[in-house]
């Protein structure tokens, strides 16, 4: 059996097709893709997808419709995230997306993304107790597991495209909005440590931002998974390269070894989200996951809970 999973988020939209075989029980990769959309662009000022946003989307959906036939996939499951439970013109979107796509696409709350990511993420992981979050472009799930189960599942309108828009109108931002987005993100963090508890545990970080950090830490010139993937950084070398993204412009920030090109502008309020849950939980190092909420709707839908 050949199937395929699409996570549709606010910033980026992923493909997955895999082959799974029953005995023995094996699933191969046969194609991935990932996308920076900015489907959130304009969103906080709007209440609205922007034209242009609807139209990189549907041109993403078109290549990803194209992939799944070239590949013969027999089932998808596609998920879309905060934007499209935000947005006024979600449905009207929706519909003409899921005719470019060819199949249903189901509109997740916070508490199932936060579910689905950690099902997802912890895949290959050796982790069976702590502390889960994704960072996305509408918001941030914070996911509390014991032996690799939820037992707790946040959702915080921390969003990187949403920061980024209502916050960071300078390139580099000012000292002061860089006071006010810390003073923010810090009150949210908080409010979710109380919630979650603040044991002993391991902090593991999922989606663009962290695996960002992780390829510049690294200095890929050229994203490797295997690499990205279970990859320790400590939260003196994140406030480092916090400090670096600061003292650039956007142009220069993209001429990183290992920058995301989309996130140039991102990876400021993503950088200080991941700091704030590594000082509020005391942290002093951080597991980068992969893998999230694409890899989760594919195991949830293939019944691999």
């Amino acid at each position: 059996m050949k199937a395929a999973s699409i996570d549709m988020g606010t910033n980026t939209f992923r493909l997955l097709a895999v082959q799974v075989d029953k005995n023995p029980p094996t699933i191969k990769i046969l194609h991935q893709d990932r996308r920076v959309v900015r489907m959130g662009e304009g969103l906080a000022s709007t209440g609205k997808m922007t034209p242009q946003a609807q139209g990189r989307a549907l041109a993403v959906l078109k290549d990803f419709r194209k992939a799944l036939e070239e590949h013969g996939i027999d089932q998808v499951f596609a998920v879309a995230t905060s934007v499209f439970r935000e947005a006024q013109n979600a449905h009207t979107f929706l519909e003409r997306a899921q005719e470019v796509l060819g199949v249903p696409i189901r509109v997740v709350s916070g508490e199932e993304e936060a579910r689905l990511t950690l099902l997802g993420g912890l895949w290959n992981l050796e982790v069976r107790n702590g502390v889960l979050f994704d960072i996305g472009g509408g918001s941030t799930e914070f996911i509390r597991f014991q032996e690799r189960k939820p037992i707790n599942l946040i959702s915080t309108p921390l969003g990187v495209v949403k920061l980024t828009e209502a916050l960071l109108h300078h390139d580099p931002p000012t000292p002061q909005e860089m006071k006010t987005l810390e003073r923010m993100v810090r009150v949210e963090v908080e409010r979710v440590a109380k919630a979650l508890g603040n044991h002993s545990f391991t902090l593991i970080g999922t989606a663009g931002t962290v695996t960002t950090l992780a390829a510049i830490d690294i200095g890929l010139s050229i994203y490797d998974h295997n690499k990205v993937h279970g990859h320790v950084l400590t939260r003196g070398r994140i406030e480092e390269m916090l400090k670096t993204f600061l003292a650039c412009t956007m142009e220069e920030r993209l001429k990183m070894k290992g920058m995301e090109k989309g996130r140039e502008d991102l990876i400021i309020p993503g950088t200080v989200i991941t700091l704030k849950a590594m000082e509020v939980w005391d942290q002093k190092r951080l597991v980068v996951s992969d893998l999230g909420l694409r890899e989760g709707a594919l195991l949830d839908g293939l019944g691999c809970r």
